[in-house]
């Protein structure tokens, strides 16, 4: 098995080193004679210099079913033409596309690209779980004394680890508003496991706190 990472540069030397130094065979294109030339002083891989969207390019590697190729180019209409000629001409499956427009994910999955990552899309995640808490401090007036906002991390021992949250039971002055859960935010549902690691946002009333911290977290 291979991996082919096309375009890119930094990601591409970060990437091809970290696969190297676990075993696997790396191959690198890119258009760039200087990168190349980098590259091929830094890493023990085969570096082809020339367009990865040009099948005489493609033609040099000897692709297998179960090589694993990442596109790595500047733009979007680049990355999905050479993703469909790597499936097309050689029936490689597993592909990983970096996408600029999140918008584009959608026509990426359904042309068959089964890992298409926008980086926007994982900074505005990030963000949002971070913004989570302040969101919702600002939104309900827990300095009067009326309400506790509270933030807990399930922990491994928790009674409540690996439930649903329509089994957990929690008394009717709580609600839980959100759950942090490696960096994605998740809507709870009553269908909603509860993980070990799992960052749970609640409001409930002062009088069932404890409660709350006790179901959750263990004693």
């Amino acid at each position: 098995m291979k991996i082919v990472i096309i375009g890119g540069y930094r990601i591409a030397y970060h990437l091809a080193r970290s696969m190297i130094s676990k075993g696997y065979h790396v191959y690198v294109i890119n258009r760039d004679p200087q990168v190349c030339q980098e590259l091929a002083k830094k890493l023990s891989a085969v570096i082809i210099n020339g367009d990865g969207s040009k099948k005489n390019i493609l033609d040099q590697i000897e692709f297998s079913q179960d090589d694993i190729v990442v596109i790595l180019t500047n733009t979007d209409r680049d990355s999905l033409i050479i993703s469909q000629m790597i499936k097309r001409y050689y029936g490689v499956e597993r592909i990983v596309t970096l996408v600029n427009d999140p918008e584009n994910i959608e026509i990426f999955n359904r042309l068959g690209v089964k890992v298409a990552i926008s980086p926007t899309s994982l900074l505005s995640q990030t963000i949002q779980g971070l913004l989570l808490v302040e969101e919702m401090e600002e939104f309900f007036p827990v300095e009067e004394g009326k309400l506790v906002f509270l933030r807990v991390e399930v922990p491994d021992s928790s009674p409540s680890a690996g439930k649903k949250l329509k089994e957990i039971s929690l008394p009717n002055e709580c609600i839980i508003g959100g759950i942090l859960r490696q960096n994605n935010v998740v809507i709870p549902r009553g269908e909603t496991d509860l993980l070990p690691g799992d960052r749970v946002f609640i409001i409930c009333e002062p009088k069932v706190q404890t409660q709350v911290i006790r179901l959750l977290v263990g004693e």
